[in-house]
């Protein structure tokens, strides 16, 4: 077979493909937007959930700023703060402390 018939046989093929699934048709449009809708969604609902988890942490930057002192000494805060969460049994992130501990700790709030 050459490539030339190959090529032929393999647009045939697609064609014929296209034609059973009804490719470009209005039923094939309209469950194409559905299921592009639906991965929008996932998409979105995964953001989402990615910032409800960030919220829960505090990084470096931030602490410094809610300090007033530099990102080295909010990294020694965060370590310390982490040390304390480890010592009590929880899990811990580096560069990262959990927001309620860090505002309990910090401003003497008890949340929750």
């Amino acid at each position: 077979m050459s490539q030339e018939e190959f090529k032929t046989m393999m647009e045939d093929l697609v064609a014929q493909e296209e034609e059973r699934l009804g490719v470009g048709s209005e039923d094939f449009l309209k469950r194409h937007r559905e299921i592009m809708e639906l991965i929008g969604a996932a998409e979105r609902y995964q953001k989402e959930r990615r910032q409800r988890v960030e919220r829960q942490f505090i990084g470096a930057k931030e602490v410094a700023e809610i300090l007033g002192v530099s990102e080295g000494k909010a990294y020694s805060v965060i370590r310390d703060l982490n040390k304390e969460l480890k010592e009590r049994g929880f899990i811990t992130v580096a560069g990262k402390v959990s927001r309620v501990f860090f505002q309990e700790r910090v401003y003497g709030v008890k949340t929750g």
